[in-house]
Parts: structure tokens; sequence; C-alpha cells
């Protein structure tokens, strides 16, 4: 038997699709997380409305992977403005234990030199630790 595809966001109007992805729940939208993530750095869409929450409640560990795929490919083609994104949505505001298992987690030289670059360094005031 193979296994059903996952759905995917066609755009930023799509809550539907994206209500489906949140309501496997991970792990079994584990392969979509790369989605959920790239359209929760929109807040004006209406399907970050629906996406936003659900990567904000998942576990760290959860998000690990998917965070340094998102990073990795968005520094490759040149979208540093989600890679800002990354970091102010979802990776500062676990605070500095959260950032160091990112930063641990790769070996891309490229990304470990983001957590010494201030431009994505959190706001004291906005951690979780």
């Amino acid at each position: 038997m193979s296994e059903t595809p996952l759905p995917s966001i066609a755009d930023k109007f799509d809550t539907d699709s994206a209500e489906q992805l949140v309501a496997l729940g991970y792990p079994a939208n584990a392969d979509a997380l790369d989605e959920l993530i790239f359209w929760s750095c929109f807040p004006n869409d209406p399907v970050c409305h629906v996406t936003h929450p659900y990567i904000q409640s998942l576990p760290n560990e959860a998000l690990v992977a998917p965070l340094l795929d998102f990073l990795q490919y968005n520094l490759e083609v040149g979208q540093t403005d989600l890679v800002v994104d990354a970091f102010w949505l979802f990776i500062n505001p676990r605070g500095e234990a959260f950032r160091q298992q990112i930063k641990q987690a790769t070996a891309d030289e490229a990304i470990r030199a983001l957590f010494d670059d201030p431009e994505y360094a959190p706001d004291p005031d906005d951690t979780a630790d």
C-alpha cells in the first residue's frame, strides 16, 4: 500500500490545506514542516494564522532539523530576509538553549556564523530563558 501524499499549501489563501496539514499533527506531518515554517513567515497572509500557532506549539526537538533545512536552503538561494525571519519568529523566542541546540546540530559554517552575528541576536526582553 502506498501512503497518501501530504497536502501542499498552494498559496497564501489556502487555509484548507494548511488546516489539513496541522490536523495531521506531528510526526505525521514531519515531511511538511519546512512548508509550514515557510508559510509562518508571512504574518499578513491568512494561511499564517493557521501555520504559525502550530509551529510555535511544537517541541524544540521537532523543529531543529526543519529549521536547519530552512536556514540552509534560504541562505543558498539568497533569501536572507527569510533567514532573519526564522531567527526572530522561531529561534530567538525559544531562548539561548534552543539557539545553541541548533548551532551545535549543524556543521555548516555559514549557519553557525549567524549565531554570532549581532543581527541575529535575540532581544534580551523577548526570550524564553
